[in-house]
């Protein structure tokens, strides 16, 4: 999935939650991120009380489809309630870095990303499906939140940065109950943000788009907004970036 200046954040079941993406066409730009119960006399599934009254369930349990921790990245801190016939898992995962590989390709020298802070939060709803006993997925909500500086410099100290920004929401409704490839996303927000620290904006994808897992897998479509990376020429954003900082 594209994502912040080059950065592949995970939005939700893919592993590996940060990394760049280096070589290939740069037409390619920045790829860059809930559970249901039925009562019927007793629970189907053990459920304890929480703080709130409410019951809970093991987020591992099996029957969960997908389960939401084998189908999300290492770290990630699940909680699952009972709302309703209903159950909804909620999960957070945030980390930081003070220094890291950057994009390898869009000037003459390397980035290096430092001082960076990532979050991610899910909510996840699934149905009861009498026929299987299992506990199928039909809607997914994301929130992404990231903020970093990019620099040609290997240390978090440098003043020749660049600010770039990621605040996104994503929500995907299946198709098909429990079924990942049957997604139909639409994703809202801040794509791409890159500034100066004292300076205007360099380069801005945002707006509202569309990706469709069943006929455009891995394309996006049907943009609004501004979106300077994805509908323009990638080399000739870049070199915005690599010109912000004399390079």
């Amino acid at each position: 999935m594209r994502s912040l200046s080059g950065h592949r954040f995970a939005a939700d079941d893919a592993p590996g939650v940060r990394r760049y993406r280096s070589g290939g066409p740069m037409r390619r730009s920045l790829r860059v991120l809930a559970v249901m119960l039925v009562a019927v006399g007793l629970f189907a599934l053990p459920t304890t009380a929480s703080a709130q009254g409410r019951p809970t369930i093991d987020p591992s349990d099996p029957r969960l489809v997908p389960n939401p921790i084998e189908s999300s990245d290492e770290g990630t801190v699940w909680t699952c309630q009972v709302t309703g016939p209903d159950v909804r898992c909620t999960g957070t995962l945030t980390f930081s870095w003070a220094l890291q590989e950057g994009p390898g390709d869009w000037c003459a020298v390397p980035f290096y990303s430092v001082n960076g802070t990532f979050t991610r939060t899910q909510t996840r709803y699934y149905t009861y499906d009498a026929a299987s006993g299992q506990y199928l997925e039909y809607k997914r909500l994301i929130h992404l939140d990231a903020n970093e500086y990019l620099t040609p410099d290997p240390d978090p100290s440098s003043t020749n940065v660049v600010i770039a920004r990621l605040n996104m929401t994503w929500l995907s409704t299946f198709q098909t109950l429990g079924d990942l490839d049957s997604r139909i996303t639409r994703k809202q927000g801040i794509d791409t943000f890159i500034k100066l620290p004292n300076g205007g904006i360099i380069v801005l994808d945002v707006g509202q788009k569309t990706e469709d897992l069943v006929t455009a897998p891995g394309e996006d479509f049907n943009f609004r907004g501004r979106w300077d990376i994805a509908l323009g020429d990638p080399a000739v954003e870049f070199g915005k970036v690599c010109n912000a900082l004399g390079l």
